[in-house]
C-alpha cells in the first residue's frame, strides 16, 4: 500500500513539473513586434535676402602623452598620464549655401 501511494505522489509531482514547464515555455516566446516608418516630406524653406546663416565648427583637440616628472611649478611629483589639449576653439562660421548649379 506504501509504494502505491508514493507512485501516485511520484506521478502527481512529475505532472504538475510538466504542466509548469509546458507553460513556462510558452510564455517565454517573443512577440513580432511591427515597425512602422513615417516619411515626412518637408518643403523647401526660403530664406530673407541678406539674413546670415551660421555653422559651429567644433574646437579642434588633440590628445597628447604627458612624461612622469615635477609639475610645471615643481612642487610635487605627478606620474605619467595622458591630457587633452585644445589646438584651436570652437567658433562660428558663415555658412555658404551650395549653388544650384551643382559646383
Amino acid at each position: 500500500m506504501e509504494s502505491r501511494v508514493g507512485y501516485a505522489r511520484l506521478a502527481g509531482v512529475l505532472l504538475g513539473l510538466l504542466l509548469c514547464a509546458g507553460l513556462t515555455s510558452c510564455a517565454g516566446k517573443q512577440q513580432t513586434i511591427r515597425e512602422t516608418q513615417v516619411i515626412v516630406e518637408q518643403s523647401p524653406v526660403t530664406i530673407d535676402p541678406g539674413a546670415v546663416e551660421f555653422v559651429w565648427e567644433p574646437p579642434l583637440v588633440d590628445v597628447i602623452d604627458v612624461p612622469p616628472g615635477l609639475d610645471p611649478e615643481g612642487h610635487y611629483y605627478r606620474p605619467a598620464h595622458q591630457a587633452i589639449v585644445e589646438i584651436r576653439p570652437g567658433r562660428w562660421n558663415y555658412y555658404r549655401r551650395p549653388e544650384a548649379g551643382g559646383r
